[in-house]
């Protein structure tokens, strides 16, 4: 508090409110500055912007179709980006059975459940389609996450998604028949590929994807084609009835 000395003059009384005024905006300033960077170390409303740029400052690698990209109890050394074409992950049962775990296509990050779950790939990725991706090392990830929340907030997004997926998927495994099964896997691989009219995919990955025998997905498909629900010419399948197939009875 600035105290003036009894008399004072009008220059002093201007002088002394000027100061004060001078001193608040000062104040002002520095709370909203502090404000600001403690907005930002909570909200991380940089991080998703800085996740993007480590991924383009990476160099684009093509994968050919079939070619794995890492191996169930490898060690978990990188985040993956897909920018075109499509992934797979799988696990195999003790038996030897493949089980598809996940699909992935251009735009969609795999390889997350290794940041949080250990130091090993949980899963075989293997490519659906050629495909072009990018990869960040974990180190880089690990302190991006710990830098800006925002991603964390995203990747745990990610892994909530995938957790309610395989929920889904368990449950159509114990109460849905064949046919609804192998309904649901068309329709999502169908909205997997939203800009073409066909696509395509081996028996042997759609049997993995809905947890059945290579023969039985065989016979639906050709129930199904036979019911103008699909079409299957060369390996591709082109759905016909989208509105039939989400209807189609248990």
């Amino acid at each position: 508090m600035t105290i003036l000395p009894q008399p004072f003059d009008d220059i002093e009384l201007l002088s002394a409110i000027e100061c004060r005024l001078k001193k608040k905006e000062r104040q002002k300033s520095l709370y909203s500055n502090i404000l600001t960077q403690m907005t930002n170390l909570f909200h991380g409303s940089h991080g998703l912007g800085e996740l993007k740029k480590a991924f383009d400052e990476r160099r684009v690698k093509s994968f050919k179709k079939k070619q794995i990209i890492y191996y169930e109890g490898d060690t978990a050394h990188a985040v993956y980006l897909i920018i075109s074409g499509s992934v797979k992950t799988t696990k195999m049962t003790e038996d030897g059975k493949e089980l598809m775990t996940g699909v992935y296509s251009a735009e969609e990050y795999f390889g997350i459940t290794s940041l949080f779950a250990g130091k090993e790939y949980k899963e075989t990725a293997e490519v659906l389609e050629d495909a072009t991706l990018c990869s960040v090392p974990r180190e880089v990830i690990d302190q991006l996450l710990y830098k800006y929340p925002d991603i964390a907030e995203k990747f745990i997004k990610i892994l909530a998604h995938n957790v309610i997926n395989h929920e889904e998927k368990l449950l159509q495994l114990a109460y849905f028949s064949v046919r609804k099964r192998m309904a649901e896997v068309l329709l999502k691989l169908h909205t997997k590929h939203p800009h073409t009219e066909n696509f395509e995919i081996s028996r042997e990955n759609l049997a993995s994807m809905a947890g059945m025998a290579i023969e039985t997905v065989s016979r639906i498909l050709s129930d199904f084609k036979e019911e103008n629900l699909i079409d299957r010419s060369a390996g591709k399948i082109t759905i016909l009835d989208v509105l039939r197939l989400q209807k189609l009875k248990n």
